[in-house]
């Protein structure tokens, strides 16, 4: 029997403007897991239990937790036939924040799993911004969630300017060449003012915006390669809006996301 291929792992860490006890509960309990992390989570406490994630389309995730520390260390294994994949939470104070790591670890160090793991190291990065974006600006609130998965018709390159040129996000203004950290403004071609901080820019990969003026939105997007087919991930959250506000909003960023990527008829 060939030796397994080594692992790698994924390592992030993020220091988040909110206490201990609100970061590991963000982590533990399904409705807050799912105010960040995906579209619908269960999680069964303790050694043994469960921790189940779904992103839609009535496919999940499931986990078995190894180690439950509460406020201290979180560990949940993924075994499959293939792989075996363990995301181990640490969580410590500092003064007034919290310092969360994780290491995700047990990806196959294979040229099969480079796609994955090109992909969830960025999606580490986007969902740890997406949890701090909630914990310090929008604790409690109900989250309203624009999210589109579509295959595109075009390589990554022209993808990512349909969307970050006059078609998309840039109607009036720009975002190019623009560092991380800084504030933007542009209109959208839905007619949304965009005003905020950029959080990444990073073409033709991923994008992550605070849009200050849709009430401290959080939009991210990012395009994938798996093969010969190419992906967008589309992802706009808002917190406690009015409902007719959301799904006004809603329609206008499917029907933008409808023209600049067509799926096929």
């Amino acid at each position: 029997m060939a030796d397994k291929p080594d692992s790698r792992d994924i390592v992030r860490e993020i220091e988040i403007d909110a206490p201990i006890e609100a970061v590991w509960k963000a982590l533990t309990e399904g409705g807050e897991v799912a105010k960040w992390l995906c579209e619908e989570a269960h999680v069964t406490p303790g050694v043994g239990g469960n921790y189940r994630k779904s992103w839609g389309g009535g496919q999940w995730s499931e986990s078995i937790i190894e180690v439950w520390e509460p406020e201290h260390r979180l560990r949940v294994k993924q075994a499959s036939a293939s792989s075996t994949m363990i995301q181990e939470y640490t969580l410590e104070s500092r003064g007034e924040t919290t310092v969360l790591r994780l290491v995700d670890s047990g990806i196959p160090d294979s040229p099969g799993w480079e796609g994955m793991y090109d992909s969830k190291s960025r999606g580490w990065t986007f969902y740890f911004y997406a949890l701090k974006h909630y914990l310090e600006k929008h604790l409690g609130k109900s989250r309203h969630h624009i999210v589109d998965m579509r295959t595109i018709d075009c390589d990554l390159d022209e993808a990512w300017k349909r969307l970050t040129g006059p078609e998309g996000l840039a109607a009036k203004g720009s975002i190019d060449d623009l560092p991380e950290g800084s504030a933007f403004s542009t209109t959208a071609s839905t007619g949304d003012l965009l005003e905020g901080t950029l959080l990444t820019n990073m073409p033709p990969k991923m994008l992550i915006l605070v849009v200050e003026s849709l009430d401290q939105a959080f939009l991210g997007v990012t395009f994938e390669g798996m093969g010969a087919q190419r992906f967008i991930y589309f992802s706009l959250a808002t917190f406690g809006r009015d409902a007719a506000d959301d799904a006004a909003l809603a329609e206008r960023w499917t029907a933008l996301l409808d023209r600049l990527f067509p799926t096929a008829s």
